[in-house]
């Protein structure tokens, strides 16, 4: 599966996908997958990346963990005809999640501090066991996306930037089934109240006002509105 491919099934941008999949292997916790070039729309000379099933789980994983299904039912597709049993969205939730606990338990082997780890490794067992309801603690993008917004008039644009493509997105919390009677066995993730303020306030207090409303910042193309660096 091409990273073209799963941009598409994420409906998110391709260089963004092509950017975490670097940041995951900077980061040890994905190889770096093999490039290939094709023609894009204006027939210009572009690269992709080549992944792997279970990297591309972890890829979903990090950025839009809502829509495993899919890629779940797109392996099924390049599959077809094969005798293979494809995970389940929480198996593949599990073995992705299982991945980078793995790679943070080597990392502590090394001599970082087993305490912060195993906290962290805590926490991603539970973003793998699908929840009936959400943690107190944590949250869903759609709150988080009316809390920014209230709190600091960032539109839903700015917010999916900050969660999925920076380097300080939070880490996924919990996993929550969804409820609704025509969800089909669907999730959705949960994000640390706390974490995700202090990495909004982070990001806020980076941001260059360029006028009373509209910021700018190195992470985010072109200029947004902002009302509440004041206060972050």
């Amino acid at each position: 599966m091409s990273s073209r491919e799963i941009a598409e099934l994420l409906e998110a941008r391709h260089d963004s996908v092509k950017r975490t999949i670097e940041r995951l292997a900077e980061r040890g916790v994905i190889g770096l997958p093999p490039t290939v070039e094709y023609l894009d729309t204006l027939g210009r000379k572009a690269t992709e990346y080549q992944i792997g099933k279970r990297d591309s789980y972890v890829i979903v994983a990090q950025l839009s963990p809502e829509f495993t299904a899919r890629l779940v039912d797109r392996w099924q597709e390049l599959e077809a005809g094969q005798q293979l049993r494809l995970p389940t969205t929480a198996e593949a939730f599990a073995s992705a999640f299982t991945m980078i606990a793995e790679h943070e338990r080597r990392q502590v082997e090394q001599g970082q501090q087993i305490k912060a780890i195993e906290a962290k490794v805590a926490q991603v067992a539970q973003a793998h066991v699908a929840l009936d309801k959400m943690p107190t603690d944590c949250e869903s993008i759609v709150y988080i996306r009316k809390r920014m917004n209230k709190t600091y008039g960032l539109s839903e644009v700015v917010v999916d930037r900050v969660m999925r493509d920076t380097p300080y997105s939070p880490t996924i919390r919990a996993l929550v089934k969804n409820q609704h009677v025509d969800a089909d066995g669907a999730h959705y993730a949960g994000f640390a109240k706390k974490e995700v303020t202090a990495i909004f306030k982070r990001f806020v207090g980076e941001c260059q006002m360029m006028s009373a409303t509209m910021a700018t910042h190195p992470f985010v193309e072109g200029r947004f509105k902002l009302t509440g660096k004041a206060g972050a």
